[in-house]
């Protein structure tokens, strides 16, 4: 029973403090699930340092010891509602019973009782416990995500009369409509005071669940909302909460097509992410690396080693060099690595910059305005393949052309004619 009274005793400690911080990390599940998610995935924290593994395995450990306590008890509701105070009773009581649920591998009954120990913190919800609303928020989704990983185990998959649940758009639906609405629906007129500062912490987490089920049409709504006059400024928010906010926008305008807006979002997230975040950046740069290079800007080596995504270094080389063989043969060893990571589709539109630098090549070693198309057949057959033709070249210079990568225009099937100043202009074009 020592360990459930002392478990009462802090969160009242707490509360009496008005300590937000504190009580988050008290009422934490967030140890429990992702200890349970890794070991579902096999990852052992690689990269994490051995102080912090202790603390999330003594976390963990001393969540199972109260929950052996918990499962003795009778009547928890009751035991809760006299032991603790603030109208949190109910938040402790509800989520206890997602801990015994869990542990006994109930993922529904997991699931929705964190549901309802957040709709009961909503009703209490106060600006100085906004830390305890973003933990709730990342510990729904990550409850989401083990549920749906354990779809098909007992009581994981569907409720009492037995309809299938999807476990991410219940999370989101609890979110947008219980956490954020919560934070949003405050009228104070003194923004420094209002629940919206507690906004953004819930907003990146709808961010990450509406990347993982590909609905980032949803994401632009969030987007308007947060970036209108009635919001603080980004500023004023918490540091790590405005680098997620701003590497999901940078994702959002790949998506969108707005590689320089991609760019500075995504490079703002970089330079800001915590040096020591090794694994937050190097996700950055997977989506940053892309955008660079669109743009000719060429990280270097010693970086892709840094956060080993050696997978970039030959196409890093390949386009500056103009090496259309190493380009192709790079994209398709890398294929299922880029393609699983989104960002495909993306290397390969790099392709006529590839195009471009080779036939600048072709352009510096050949005297005079025109040039053979010859000339250019033969570049790419040495660097591509036997099988390309006089056709198939003038379609690559017209689409040079066409994209203001070359200025000039192609004699048929004779020879390409180039501007006599600056026939490659210098990239990046805008």
């Amino acid at each position: 029973m020592a360990e459930l009274t002392n478990h009462f005793n802090k969160v009242n400690e707490l509360l009496n403090d008005w300590d937000g911080v504190g009580l988050s990390h008290e009422l934490s599940m967030t140890e429990l699930i992702t200890s349970i998610l890794n070991s579902i995935n096999h990852n052992s924290h690689s990269g994490m340092s051995i102080q912090k593994k202790q603390q999330i395995q003594a976390k963990v450990n001393q969540i199972k010891r109260t929950d052996v306590v918990v499962k003795r008890q009778q009547d928890i509701d009751t035991l809760c509602a006299n032991k603790i105070q603030h109208n949190y009773n109910e938040i402790v009581a509800y989520r206890l019973r997602s801990i015994s649920s869990l542990l006994d591998s109930k993922f529904y009954d997991a699931f929705r009782y964190l549901i309802e120990a957040i709709n009961s913190f909503v009703k209490v919800f106060e600006l100085w416990s906004q830390n305890i609303l973003w933990r709730l928020s990342l510990d729904l989704r990550l409850m989401a995500e083990l549920a749906t990983l354990n779809v098909g185990s007992s009581g994981s998959n569907s409720d009492n009369n037995n309809v299938t649940i999807d476990y991410f758009e219940e999370a989101s639906r609890t979110l947008l409509s219980k956490c954020f609405q919560a934070a949003n629906a405050d009228r104070t007129a003194n923004l420094a005071e209002s629940k919206k500062n507690a906004a953004l912490g819930v907003v990146n987490q709808l961010f990450q669940i509406y990347f993982k089920i590909n609905n980032l049409k949803l994401c632009k709504n969030l987007i308007k909302t947060m970036e209108s006059p009635g919001f603080p400024t980004l500023e004023s928010y918490p540091l790590n909460q405005v680098i997620t906010y701003r590497f999901f926008n940078g994702r959002l305008s790949v998506f969108n097509g707005q590689y320089k807006k991609a760019q500075e979002e995504l490079l703002y997230a970089f330079n800001k992410c915590p040096n020591d975040s090794i694994k937050n950046k190097r996700l950055i740069l997977l989506f940053l690396v892309p955008m660079q290079l669109e743009q000719c800007k060429f990280p270097k080596k010693s970086l892709l080693e840094k956060y080993k995504l050696s997978q970039f270094i030959d196409i890093v080389q390949s386009i500056k060099s103009g090496n259309i063989k190493q380009f192709n043969e790079c994209l398709a060893t890398h294929q299922n690595f880029f393609i699983s990571k989104g960002i495909y589709l993306i290397l390969e539109k790099l392709k006529i910059i590839v195009y471009r630098n080779l036939f600048k090549k072709v352009h510096l070693i050949t005297t005079g305005q025109r040039i053979p198309i010859g000339n250019f057949v033969s570049a790419l057959k040495w660097m591509e393949n036997d099988a390309i033709d006089i056709d198939e070249t003038e379609c690559i210079l017209s689409n040079l052309i066409y994209n203001g990568y070359l200025k000039g225009y192609i004699s048929h099937k004779v020879a390409l004619v180039v501007s006599p100043t600056n026939p490659f202009p210098k990239l990046p074009l805008n």
